[in-house]
């Protein structure tokens, strides 16, 4: 009995050790590394804005973060974002430049879970270079106007879908650009059918339109994670009905699926638009 008392006692005393050594090294440690991630997060700021003097910073209840960055005499020289994104391994974390024209001028990754070689793609110059001198004005759309990457689609594809997004809440939010709403109320009555690009392919949508009002919307075709898929449909639907728009909130946990059937529904629409009344396929 005294021996099990005596090694419990031993136990004890290595495990309080070790944890008094990590909080030690932790506290030593810890200022050091929140040092340097700051002087790089400043560092990254003047490569983007060579002029920069100071900065404000608006926080967003979603976790991400928007540092307005101004010139000595007081000037808006742009925004710079630190933007929380899930990726297929996890969250990633990036910075997004983005200049008073809504143009961007840099991408960086600072954090990700990404599966090595193949996802983490993501922080290749070759990829993030696609971005740059885009505007919150371009579609951005994957697979069109910057390339998915073949094995690796679910991680390329959300960074896509987030800089899009983030671009243009910087250009609403920050910069007093007018955020485009889509008329419902211009479309002819119908059936009619759009495509556009999921997370992990074509998502084919049908949408009937009676008095100017959306009253259905189907998903007809999709290649979709099925357990992220189900975060967004029938949500989103049943929103753009709701609200009788297509600017709706997509976070849903599987945000590119979301915005893939909110952009289908709008090609549907525009389609309708441009052909008239009618049966639309």
């Amino acid at each position: 009995m005294r021996e099990i008392i005596r090694l419990a006692l031993t136990l004890f005393m290595i495990g309080l050790t070790s944890a008094a050594l990590l909080t030690g090294v932790n506290n030593w440690t810890g200022p050091i590394i929140e040092e340097r991630r700051k002087s790089d997060y400043l560092e990254t700021i003047a490569s983007y804005f060579p002029d920069v003097e100071s900065f404000e910073t608006k926080a967003e209840e979603n976790g991400d973060s928007f540092d307005l960055i101004y010139d000595s005499a007081g000037n808006l020289l742009g925004v710079m974002g630190t933007i929380l994104q899930g990726g297929y391994g996890g969250v990633i974390t990036y910075n997004l430049a983005v200049d008073t024209e809504g143009i961007i001028l840099g991408l960086r990754i600072i954090s990700h879970s990404e599966t090595p070689g193949i996802g983490d793609v993501i922080t290749r110059e070759s990829f993030l270079a696609q971005f740059i001198g885009k505007s919150h004005e371009d579609p951005l759309q994957p697979g069109e106007d910057v390339d998915l990457v073949s094995g690796a689609t679910e991680s390329t594809g959300s960074i896509i879908g987030s800089v899009r997004r983030s671009v243009g809440h910087i250009a609403t939010s920050y910069l007093d650009f007018q955020a485009e709403i889509f008329d419902i109320t211009v479309v002819p009555d119908g059936t009619f059918q759009g495509v556009a690009a999921g997370g992990q392919g074509d998502i084919v949508v049908e949408v009937v339109v009676e008095g100017g009002r959306l009253v259905e919307i189907k998903v007809l075709e999709q290649k979709e994670t099925p357990t992220m898929f189900v975060l967004s449909y029938p949500i989103i639907p049943e929103r753009m009905i709701a609200e009788q728009k297509l600017e709706v909130d997509v976070s849903t946990g599987a945000t590119a699926s979301a915005e893939g059937i909110v952009n289908a529904v709008r090609n549907a629409l525009e389609k309708a638009i441009e052909e008239g009344e009618g049966e639309q396929r």
